[in-house]
């Protein structure tokens, strides 16, 4: 359930990035525009622990909680808070918040130290600390700590817990590397192969004949409701809109038009540009010495390769921008020269520059009337983006202010429309053939972040260019349905159930006849079991750790036996059970595989440096002291699964 969680304390450095995870979450969310967190009640203003000298708050593991679920939502959308407790959560958030402390004050007592400087410094990284030139400002970082709801102190404790643990782990887990008499029989042992044989007993062999009474199945039901609990549902209001509902408004007037023409009268106006040839030489000598070969008979291009030079040719060269690009003498002479000559030389800045007029364009000037289509497109186009930019942060701010998604349509002549009640992944249960509009793919992951009684959102569409307004309208909370509703399903999980009850006292049989010295195959055949089926299973150890390819778990189990013996094993969903007879081990022997002792090598050494710097944060921790407020704990866990039937 805490997938991320898991797969992040498990990896190489786990212990490293699992002590300072909770304090970066809360600045990646802040990054990525999340609004604070929620309230849990009656216990705020209390301490959860102490580490050392130092309270952890009630509320800033509130915050924590907050932001690791929604760290986890990115996975599991419709993860809630009352499941991420029960997988976990809250012991292994507060764990990591009391062992950023413990490195703390083990820092602080040993003389290291985080200078204010250096959280500035860090500070100025944030992008939501920088003003509108790019540029750290302090009033900007101000507005960014209160759009997310954390305080300026708490952002800075936060960071300067950072770094601490970045100055203290990597010394610590820098540890020598594992040594070859540890690394040869571990990758020896990751080639070791194991044979096997292997019988499933199916619950179906062995399902109840009878149906259960009422009192049977509301009780099973009620011990197994997680497993036919639906998950949240929440309805979205929305209304969409795009830069077409301000086209209209954005529509220019024909005095809009006429002043836009007068006022850029230069662009409309009859104009010249030339296509030119032109050279550089270092001198204006050399200059007059080009044009008068030019002039002689000689080609530009051909003096220019007698002197080792090049020519360059430019197109359609108005004087303002041959100007821009020289110097206003060269523009002079080039425009004064007549179509086909070669003008009189000029300084340019970075020589003397001789230029050949090889066409001279000339544009006639645009009536009002001609220009009127592109002028009216260049107005529609610059005023549909300011006033949908406009539109927007007038909304934005009109839902601040406690605007509904009603009010705000209304007031821009938009449709509001509303959802059933769908899953996170788009889906209507009490209707399978619903389909969401294409927009419900990003709304609905937005929806689900939204807290169902807050303000409602403007979310991009089409970054630009379609927006839409949302809502949480309507939702029910993840919970079992009726029994009624789901009876025959019911039913059918706990006949299942029944079966596999006494499809594991069938393969427990079994094993003790194996025990016993029967062959496997021989004493399943003599059970007579319906639906058994018997394999033989062989692999390497290596099979069984392969990324991304999940071994079978009957060979897994193989792995964790002693030769000759027999064990049973659970098949998932109450289908059955398994007996897993190990039959034959052949041992591995890498001594001349050097690429896997290698490989294998790094990985014992990166498990190590795990493991020392997990040690360093238990010794911290104890160096410090820790006390723990239990009940208060346990309350809050109460109030977060929702138990204390409030």
């Amino acid at each position: 359930m805490i997938s991320s969680i898991r797969s992040l304390i498990n990896s190489k450095f786990g212990a490293l990035f699992a002590l300072i995870f909770v304090g970066l979450i809360a600045i990646a969310f802040a990054l990525g525009d999340v609004s604070g967190s929620g309230n849990f009640g009656a216990l705020s203003g209390g301490n959860v622990a102490r580490v050392g000298d130092k309270n952890i708050t009630l509320s800033e593991l509130n915050d924590a909680l907050e932001n690791q679920l929604r760290a986890e939502r990115q996975n599991t959308p419709t993860l809630d808070m009352s499941q991420f407790v029960d997988g976990g959560g809250l012991d292994s958030t507060l764990e990591q918040l009391i062992n950023r402390y413990a490195i703390t004050v083990f820092g602080e007592e040993y003389g290291m130290a985080v200078s204010k400087r250096l959280v500035d410094s860090e500070i100025r990284k944030i992008p939501g600390a920088m003003g509108l030139d790019g540029k750290f400002s302090a009033e900007a970082f101000r507005a960014f700590a209160q759009q997310i709801g954390v305080s300026e102190k708490a952002i800075r404790d936060d960071i300067t817990q950072n770094l601490f643990a970045q100055q203290i782990l990597p010394a610590a887990a820098s540890g020598p590397a594992a040594p070859d008499g540890m690394v040869l029989p571990y990758a020896s042992l990751m080639l070791e192969q194991r044979t096997g044989q292997i019988a499933s007993i199916p619950a179906t062999a062995f399902l109840p004949t009878r149906a259960p009474n009422e009192a049977v199945l509301a009780k099973f039901y009620g011990a197994n409701a997680v497993k036919f609990t639906i998950p949240e549902k929440r309805a979205i209001s929305y209304a969409i809109f795009g830069r077409d509902i301000i086209t209209q408004r954005a529509k220019p007037t024909e005095a809009d038009i006429a002043a836009y023409y007068k006022a850029n009268a230069a662009q409309f106006a009859a104009s010249q540009t030339r296509n030119i040839s032109q050279m550089i030489v270092p001198t204006e000598a050399a200059a007059k010495s080009v044009v008068a070969q030019v002039n002689a008979g000689k080609s530009l291009s051909a003096v220019a390769g007698e002197l080792g030079l090049s020519v360059t040719t430019s197109a359609n060269v108005t004087k303002d921008s041959l100007t821009s690009s020289t110097t206003p003498a060269v523009a002079n002479a080039v425009f004064a020269a007549a179509q086909g000559s070669v003008a009189k030389p000029a300084r340019g800045k970075l020589g003397w520059t001789v230029a050949r007029v090889d066409a001279i364009n000339n544009v006639a000037a645009k009536s009002l009337a001609a220009a009127r289509a592109d002028i009216e497109k260049t107005l529609l186009k610059t005023r549909s983006e300011e006033m949908l930019t406009e539109m927007t942060a007038e909304i934005e701010d009109a839902f601040a202010d406690g605007a509904t998604i009603s009010d705000v349509a209304k007031q821009n002549g938009l449709k509001v429309n509303t959802s059933p009640k769908l899953l996170a992944t788009g889906q209507d249960i009490s209707n399978p053939n619903y389909k969401p509009i294409p927009e419900m793919e990003a709304m609905l992951p937005a929806a689900f972040q939204m807290e169902t009684s807050g303000e409602a959102q403007l979310i991009e569409l089409v970054p630009g260019e379609k927006f839409a307004m949302i809502a949480v309208a309507d939702f029910e909370e993840a919970a079992p349905p009726p029994l009624d509703d789901v009876r025959s399903i019911v039913q059918q999980q706990w006949a299942l159930s029944e079966g596999a009850k006494s499809a594991r006292a069938a393969a427990d049989a079994l094993r003790k006849a194996v025990d016993a010295g029967q062959p496997l195959q021989a004493a399943l055949a003599a059970a007579g079991i319906k639906g058994a089926q018997f394999e033989r299973l062989n692999g390497t150890r290596a099979d069984i750790s392969s990324a991304g390819k999940p071994a079978p778990p009957p060979l897994s189990m193989m792995f964790a036996m002693k030769k000759g013996t027999a064990k049973i094993l659970s098949a998932s969903g109450d289908r059955g059970w398994y007996v897993v007879h190990l039959t034959d081990v052949i041992k591995g022997d890498a001594g001349g595989n050097a690429p896997m002792l290698m490989s294998r090598k790094q990985e014992l050494t990166g498990i190590l440096q795990q493991e020392y710097a997990a040690q360093m944060i238990v010794s911290a921790g104890k160096n410090a002291g820790i006390e723990k407020n239990e009940g208060g704990i346990e309350e809050l866990r109460t109030r977060l699964t929702n138990r204390d039937g409030n």
